[in-house]
């Protein structure tokens, strides 16, 4: 024979609610580097502008500024290649050697 089993001791409940996962900096500063990137490096703006975008997403966060890096980034590309466009014809216009 023996002694019951004890009851468990008063006060303690299911414990702690799960903690909110902490929201990153990253992609903010993905975007950030991907606008700095329209002036030297126009894909890079586009490729850092979509991962941070995606990165904004599955936080449930807005994702303003991606968006702006990444259209900022296609918008340089594509001005990019005018002025290489219109510089070639004004070059192959006058003959010059410059």
């Amino acid at each position: 024979m023996g002694y019951p089993p004890q009851p468990p001791p008063p006060g303690y409940g299911a414990g702690y609610p799960p903690q909110p996962r902490p929201q990153s900096s990253t992609p903010q500063v993905l975007s950030i580097i991907g606008i700095v990137c329209w002036f030297c490096c126009s894909p890079a703006a586009i490729v850092l502008g979509l991962i941070a975008q995606n990165q904004f997403r599955n936080e449930g966060r807005p994702d303003t500024i991606a968006r702006v890096a990444w259209i900022g980034g296609i918008v340089a590309v594509v001005l990019g290649i005018l002025s290489f466009v219109i510089r070639l014809a004004a070059f192959r216009s006058t003959g010059s050697s410059y």
